[in-house]
């Protein structure tokens, strides 16, 4: 059967799960927007 109490149980662990990866992704873009400003590309 399906148990709820695990799935709330459950919830702040995926939560800091999202938010490890959202941190991760801003960080890997941050990274390349200040790589594009410090070495622009030539035209």
């Amino acid at each position: 059967m399906f148990n709820v109490q695990a799935l709330l149980d459950s919830l702040p662990m995926m939560g800091y799960g999202m938010l490890g990866i959202f941190i991760a992704v801003a960080v890997i873009i941050l990274t390349v927007v200040v790589l594009g400003k410090i070495f622009p590309v030539k035209k």
